[in-house]
């Protein structure tokens, strides 16, 4: 209970002092190539999905169907030790990075900038001047990009969820990837289950190749049921470890990996001391017809 107290009061005060600044509106900061950009999302259209799927280019590049892989990963703002170094290892050769409580330091920008990803962030606050989120780097770029957020209900920053779409190779095929951090202080699930609801409206209009990744703060059994329940809803499957050093909360894991219509092909989850979430990879690839 104390270390609860501390983490809710922490970003209260933070924020009441003025350190902490919230965007007024749902920001997306993309980076293409050597491109930066700044834009403001007004939550997400289902509708744009289909829109987006038809409009983009044959010549576009795409991810490789027979296999590409993913690195899901609460960074904890890149605030330990040594944590350049990990994150460097993890990401190495990843097309996909699923990143939450990104910190966006002119080191981190470089890092992902000497790696060629193409990036999206969902800006939920800025701290001294420099922007946080969940981020989702990939090295293609995405056909669509859309965010949205749920405040918490306690400390008042936003919880955010990013969505990107990718085009496959082989066929017409696109994976949609969603990247959570959900909503944590709360004495009930209400609040919970009401950012998943909103995320289900967005993924049940897409048909095709879907993963659904990040920190869902499934702390509890009320809470894992909430996920549960919205797993069977989009018919998705979760990815288990065989070593499973997924990081625990109050004896619950609080990072998945849900996916469906793909094969997963090998996961695995390494225990470290550079942030309170460990990191997961897995590669994935589309099931031969």
């Amino acid at each position: 209970m104390r270390k609860l107290i501390v983490a809710v009061a922490i970003p209260v005060l933070l924020t009441l002092s003025g350190c902490i600044n919230i965007p007024d509106r749902h920001s997306v900061m993309s980076q293409r190539g050597n491109i930066n950009a700044v834009h403001t999302v007004n939550g997400c259209d289902p509708d744009r999905l289909v829109e987006h799927r038809a409009s983009t280019s044959e010549q576009a590049a795409k991810l490789d169907a027979g296999g590409f892989s993913l690195l899901v990963w609460n960074v904890l703002k890149g605030t330990r030790s040594d944590g350049t170094s990990d994150f460097l290892r993890f990401c190495s050769e990843k097309d996909l990075l699923i990143i939450q409580e990104a910190y966006l330091t002119e080191e981190f920008r470089s890092m992902l900038q000497k790696k060629h990803y193409n990036w999206d962030m969902s800006i939920a606050f800025e701290y001294r001047n420099i922007k946080a989120g969940v981020l989702t780097a990939s090295k293609i770029e995405p056909s669509f990009v859309c965010t949205f957020q749920k405040k918490e209900p306690l400390i008042r920053i936003p919880k955010t969820i990013l969505i990107t779409m990718y085009p496959l190779s082989g066929g017409d095929q696109f994976l949609l990837v969603a990247n959570l951090h959900l909503i944590n202080y709360t004495m009930s699930v209400s609040q919970f289950s009401a950012q998943v609801r909103q995320m289900e409206r967005i993924l049940s209009k897409h048909p095709g190749p879907l993963i659904v990744n990040g920190d869902f703060n499934t702390w509890s059994d009320k809470r894992m049921a909430v996920i549960d329940a919205s797993a069977g809803h989009l018919n998705l499957k979760a990815v288990t470890f065989k070593d499973n050093n997924r990081s625990l909360v109050l004896g619950h894991n609080v990072d998945h990996i849900y996916y469906r219509g793909l094969e997963p092909l090998e996961a695995i989850s390494t225990a470290v001391t550079t942030s309170d979430h460990n990191p997961l990879q897995i590669k994935f690839r589309l099931p031969a017809r």
